[in-house]
């Protein structure tokens, strides 16, 4: 299937591994050929970049707390919320890949 989409390959580390099928889990993103990883990084680098969500809206997505796909009226409140919000993401991944590495 042609695309116009970047295509990267990458050597994933074994507890990035488990920390990405973990995510895969957590975000509904399987299907019944198994997890679906291109959409788990591309919605985890969204969500790393305060973007919007680029999957499909097709694909299944069972959390709510995503980026919100309407970024145009964020007060500087509700900008510091998802700010925090992401950072203890970003700490309960880095705890979990601790925990995995050990």
């Amino acid at each position: 299937m042609a695309t116009d989409k970047k295509h990267i390959a990458v050597y994933l580390d074994k507890v990035v591994e488990q920390a990405l099928s973990e995510f895969c889990t957590a975000n509904g993103l399987e299907s019944k050929k198994g997890l679906m990883y291109s959409a788990a990084v591309n919605k985890a680098l969204a969500q790393y970049f305060q973007l919007e969500n680029p999957t499909p809206d097709t694909t299944p997505n069972k959390t709510s707390d995503s980026v919100p796909s309407n970024t145009s009226n964020n007060t500087p409140d509700s900008t510091l919320a998802l700010i925090q919000q992401m950072a203890e993401q970003m700490a309960a991944m880095e705890e979990r890949l601790g925990k995995l590495s050990a």
